[in-house]
């Protein structure tokens, strides 16, 4: 499959407006032989949903999943009022 404009854009597309993913903070960047989904998500469930639906949606398109967890820690000290 030739990646193009045209192709990233509907994988743009699909990431925002695909109701399971809703995703505007995962970029879409073209490598020599497929696309690299870029960013960040809260969990590794969300992740795998989001290369799942990128895979059913563009079965003939290599797609490198390289999206990472967001660490969300507890604060470390107590804050005073």
């Amino acid at each position: 499959m030739i990646i193009d404009q045209h192709v990233e854009s509907e994988l743009h597309q699909l990431l925002i407006e695909d109701a399971r993913i809703a995703e505007q903070g995962i970029r879409v960047v073209r490598t020599e032989d497929g696309v690299s989904l870029v960013g960040e998500v809260e969990s590794a469930e969300r992740r795998d949903l989001i290369c799942q639906v990128v895979h059913e949606t563009f079965p003939d398109l290599p797609v490198h999943c390289n999206i990472g967890l967001t660490r969300v820690n507890e604060p470390q000290d107590v804050e005073e009022l």
